[in-house]
Order: structure tokens, then C-alpha cells, then sequence
């Protein structure tokens, strides 16, 4: 009988001990964000962006927009400056946009910047 009351105390005393570790995590352990503050506010200065044109296709949802991009289809994810900006910025289905992104590992591309492509005009004689 004292066995099982000894064994069963160990049990609760290991289980208390996993709680505490796990749930007590200290500031050391946070990995920093892979975002940069002025990638979050869309800063086109990014040496790391790419500059493409793309066809825009739709909303997917509020974090993220697909576009046509040189044939195929992409989603890329918005910044959260551009989530909050995306539905006053005037784009329909199948306007040409010139946009800055930056690829990511693993994840799917982070949108930066994008503007509608201005229609070239031919000059008039």
C-alpha cells in the first residue's frame, strides 16, 4: 500500500514538474520575427524584392491575393499595412499591376507593393 501511495505521489510530482516547464517559458526562447518592421509597412527599398507585372485575379481572403504571373496562377500574402488598404486601393479582375514582393521559405510569397500599370499610349501625329 505505501508503494502505490509513494508511486503515485512520484506520478503527480513528475506531472506538476512538466506543467511548470512548459507553461513557464521565458522571453530567451522567443525566436524574433522574420519580418522587419519595414517590411510590414511595405518598404520598397527592400534589396530583396522581385518587381514583376502580374494580372490581378481576386481576393482570396483578407490576408492574401492571387495573381497571374507570367501564366501561373500565385498567391501572395499582404502585408498588414496593405490588408487594411487592399479594398480602397481600386483593383478589378484583370487589371495590370506592377508589384514588389518578396519570396519566402517555405511560405507563400509577401506582397509589398502594388500599383496598375498605366496603359502606354502611342503618340498622335
Amino acid at each position: 500500500m505505501k508503494f502505490k501511495k509513494t508511486l503515485g505521489m512520484l506520478l503527480m510530482l513528475a506531472l506538476m514538474t512538466t506543467l511548470m516547464i512548459g507553461c513557464g517559458g521565458s522571453e530567451s526562447n522567443q525566436q524574433p520575427s522574420e519580418q522587419t518592421p519595414s517590411q510590414q509597412a511595405g518598404d520598397t527599398a527592400d534589396p530583396d524584392a522581385t518587381k514583376a507585372t502580374a494580372t490581378y485575379t481576386g481576393r482570396i481572403d483578407n490576408n492574401s491575393v492571387e495573381m497571374d504571373l507570367q501564366g501561373n496562377p500565385l498567391a501572395f500574402q499582404l502585408t498588414e499595412e496593405m490588408m487594411e488598404t487592399w479594398d480602397n486601393l481600386g483593383f478589378a479582375e484583370g487589371d495590370q499591376l506592377e508589384i514588389q514582393y518578396q519570396e519566402r521559405e517555405d511560405d507563400r510569397p509577401l506582397l509589398l507593393k502594388a500599383d496598375k500599370k498605366e496603359a502606354r499610349r502611342e503618340p498622335t501625329s
